[in-house]
């Protein structure tokens, strides 16, 4: 009998897949087959249930093989029924009561997707001694905190407390675990793995020794992070020019709804609950090694390609393609534009060069962002993971938005800030990469085939005035070069204990 449930239920799902939304009567049945399977403890059955972002708290994917049997085998149920069947933010949620054979019985919600698959079960989250999420859900969403961003490079950093003291942090989607500055580990004397792990990011990753608990907070918002990374970010902090003490993306948005307004440069944090916002587009997520992967369509000559890009507000370009992206496009690296060579640093500090150009156009969520740049990197030894994406989306892109993330019910939503009619400017052209160092701003690389080169600029001159101006930050120099969209900008820079003018043209887009 439990097979032929089963197999029914399998057909339900077809079925529902064929159909915009499912009836009553199959929403009913779907319910009644998992109850069935919960009550048998049939974990098979109940695996198959489950829709592929299925997870229970933190634990996911292969967790999941050792975190169910412990929760459902223990608890012996007389009966589990359902009722207040409710249709909501294109999702199904129902209320479950499970009656143990001994004991109070248990109260909570399951969600489920159009295709009656299981996306969250929040008896589970009760059997671990934790609120049920799928409740909070149907509330209306608390706004729990409001802080600054500081932008960077155009990078965006907020400020974390850990042991009462606040230490800057790069807010990176693309980054599935926390990381914390090796100096500052030291300094607070956190106990580290014996051992180092591979931790993949949304770049290459590596292998770093990690914490396994960091206890954090932003705006007085309680922040847990998991299997914390020591790294070197001495690096990254120098090409970026901000004081980069660590870096959270996941562990932040598990938890919570975060609102990003770049507008106004403020970070609002809320509840996963319902949240009557006017983001009017929608990107459903896929979340792989807890980082987002979301669905785009790029233009390259004329011809529209549907692709996947990781969602990486840790990555301050455009585009950054792989292989697969190269292979998928027909040779994209013969079609790119205006075509030159850049550098960019992961994580571990590797530096990779790429081919970089620029293509048609990349629409995210409908919204159509012209003339992106895309780095191609090309290595011979390709990643046995990269089929699952063909590359990043940074900040220069994802900047041009405000942004609603929601992990919960898996979808990031964005809408035009006052930038996103700003053409977008290809600042790779210069070949120019400028690091601070102490209180002086140094061009550390000026490839010989870029214009900041022809133009008169030589490696390791200090940057005195541009526009001008003074510069204070790497953000602010980059914000100026920006202005080349419009006009000429003159440099004044210091080589050798002699003051040259230079001065860029003003760029032909």
């Amino acid at each position: 009998m439990k097979k032929i449930l089963f197999i029914a239920f399998v057909g339900l799902a077809k079925l529902c897949s064929a159909q915009t939304q499912p009836t009553d009567v199959q929403i009913k049945y779907a319910l009644t087959v998992f109850g069935k399977s919960l009550k048998a403890h049939n974990l098979q059955d109940i695996g198959s249930m489950l829709d592929e972002n299925f997870h229970v708290a933190e634990f996911r994917d292969q967790n999941l093989k050792n975190v169910l049997p412990q929760l459902i085998n223990p608890v012996q149920l007389d009966t589990v029924y359902y009722s207040q069947i409710i249709k909501k933010n294109d999702r199904i949620y129902a209320q479950q009561t499970a009656v143990p054979k001994s004991g109070p019985k248990m109260v909570s919600w399951v969600r489920l997707n159009k295709y009656l698959m299981f996306e969250r079960i929040g008896h589970f989250e009760q059997l671990m001694g934790m609120t049920d999420p799928i409740a909070q859900e149907l509330l209306p969403a608390k706004l729990l905190s409001t802080v600054p961003i500081q932008r960077s490079s155009g990078m965006m950093f907020v400020q974390i407390s850990i042991d009462a003291k606040v230490y800057d942090f790069l807010f990176d989607s693309g980054a599935g675990a926390t990381s914390i500055n090796k100096e500052l580990a030291e300094k607070l004397n956190l106990k580290a793995s014996q051992n180092k792990t591979d931790i993949k990011t949304a770049g290459n990753g590596g292998s770093f020794k990690t914490i396994d608990t960091l206890n954090m907070s932003l705006g007085g918002v309680k922040v847990l992070g998991k299997q914390a990374v020591i790294a070197d970010l001495t690096g990254l902090q120098n090409a970026v020019g901000h004081k980069m003490d660590g870096i959270i993306g996941f562990d932040l948005l598990k938890d919570y709804q975060v609102s990003v307004n770049l507008d106004n440069s403020k970070m609002d944090i809320y509840s996963f609950g319902d949240l009557k916002n006017s983001y009017k587009n929608v990107l459903p997520i896929t979340l792989s090694g807890n980082i987002p992967k979301v669905d785009v369509v790029l233009n390259v000559n004329d011809v529209d390609y549907k692709t996947r890009f990781t969602f990486d507000s840790g990555a301050g370009g455009a585009i950054y393609g792989n292989y697969f992206l190269n292979a998928y496009t027909l040779g994209l690296i013969d079609k790119l534009k205006n075509k030159s060579s850049s550098a960019s640093m992961d994580l571990s500090g590797a530096v990779s060069k790429s081919e970089v150009g620029m293509v048609n156009s990349i629409s995210v969520a409908g919204l159509k962002v012209k003339n992106p740049t895309v780095a191609l990197d090309l290595p011979a030894e390709q990643s046995p993971y990269g089929f699952t994406q063909h590359g990043l989306m940074g900040m220069a892109i994802i900047g041009k938005f405000n942004i609603l993330f929601n992990y919960s019910l898996g979808f990031i939503a964005i809408s035009p800030n006052k930038i996103f009619d700003t053409p977008l400017i290809p600042l790779y052209a210069l070949g120019l990469g400028f690091q601070k160092d102490g209180d002086k701003f140094v061009a550390k690389s000026v490839d010989e085939k870029g214009l900041a080169y022809q133009a008169g600029l030589r490696k390791g001159d200090e940057l005195l005035k541009i526009n001008n101006i003074t510069p204070e930050s790497i953000d602010q120099i980059t914000q100026l070069l920006r202005t080349l969209s419009k006009n000429k900008v003159p440099l004044e820079v210091n080589r050798n204990q002699q003051k040259i003018k230079i001065e860029l043209k003003k760029f032909d887009i």
